[in-house]
């Protein structure tokens, strides 16, 4: 049973005011991500009463019904500790709410094997959520990397870590050694965002562009390398990573604003303004679709269009950010004409 922080698949956005008609600059980047392990489906418990109880833990895990499993996990190291018991135990108190005492089975696990995987990174991850505790996701981490051949997801999680301390040289290590195991775009993804978040857009944007083909047909994460993309100012990848996102799900207003804005700033207005329209038409009540396809429009000079949307963007989007800068810029115009 696979443990994963949000990190991931948190990709809420709003469209900000100070935005305008430029793209994706300046937006807070998603959070890396931070994945886990799943604990093998091979018990290490041996014949006997231990691996039965560890059989049935599984069975429903699988069904996820943790509580159930958790009782066999506790019964079958208290028949025989192992670290696959522990560690299934550490995965089932995790899902019923219990960190302290997910966090106790993990060191269990480690303290019976210091190397192994599942556990350190189940451990590492738990330490990474917030409030995040680095240190001590790297003091667990670094012994099980040590003892573990060819695990990307230890040195991903490393990377993360030292990034979270600001060690931008020790979490670019990490990361390119897990990319030298293997091509992953959610690794990609991770390293990017460090990147940018550190302040180093080109170097951000040349690990994104490789996550876009890696990332195939993983709808979210193409969308989170676009908006990413965007935000280092890489617009023709932006625009790249959305085609293929909305290739494969083309209902969400969202994607094709960001798309269009970062048209615009390709300065192919015309088919930034085709996206706007894509946007209304999957969601007409969409506001930030109705405000950038009113700046559209007035940067055609075609005031009385530009009026109309901003108006049904600020009706739209009445006391949020989308709103107010409608607003603000219906009130600009009407000074105009005074």
């Amino acid at each position: 049973m696979r443990r994963q922080t949000t990190r991931l698949g948190s990709y809420g956005w709003v469209l900000s005011a100070a935005l305008a008609l430029s793209g994706c600059a300046g937006e807070e980047p998603p959070k890396a991500p931070v994945l886990t392990a799943d604990p093998p489906l091979e018990s290490d418990a041996g014949d006997g009463a231990a691996q039965t109880e560890i059989e049935r833990g599984i069975a429903f895990v699988k069904n996820e019904k943790f509580a159930e499993a958790k009782d066999h996990f506790k019964k079958a190291n208290a028949i025989k500790p192992t670290p696959t018991g522990w560690t299934y135990l550490g995965v089932t108190e995790e899902k019923t709410g219990d960190r302290a005492g997910a966090e106790g089975a993990y060191k269990n696990a480690l303290e019976l094997d210091p190397g192994f995987a599942e556990a350190a990174q189940n451990l590492g991850a738990l330490y990474l959520d917030d409030p995040a505790r680095p240190d001590d996701a790297i003091a667990v981490l670094q012994p099980a990397i040590a003892k573990t051949k060819d695990n990307a997801r230890l040195l991903q999680n490393l990377g993360y870590a030292y990034g979270l301390k600001g060690d931008v040289e020790a979490a670019s290590k990490a990361y390119e050694a897990a990319l030298a195991k293997g091509e992953d775009a959610q690794i990609r993804f991770a390293y990017g965002a460090l990147l940018h978040d550190k302040k180093q857009p080109e170097k951000a944007a040349e690990q994104l562009r490789k996550a876009i083909d890696g990332a195939k047909d993983d709808t979210a994460l193409l969308v989170s390398v676009g908006r990413l993309l965007g935000a280092t100012k890489a617009f023709g990848d932006c625009v790249k990573a959305f085609d293929k996102a909305i290739a494969l799900k083309s209902t969400d207003p969202e994607w094709f604003v960001r798309r269009g804005t970062c048209k615009h700033e390709l300065k192919d207005e015309d088919a930034a303004q085709k996206d706007y329209e894509a946007a209304i038409k999957a969601d007409p009540k969409f506001a930030a679709a109705h405000y950038y396809l009113g700046l559209s429009f007035l940067s055609q000079k075609k005031r009385l269009f530009g009026g109309r949307e901003l108006e049904k963007a600020a009706a739209l989007g009445k006391g949020g950010p989308i709103g107010k800068a409608a607003q603000g810029r219906l009130d600009a115009l009407n000074k105009k004409k005074k």
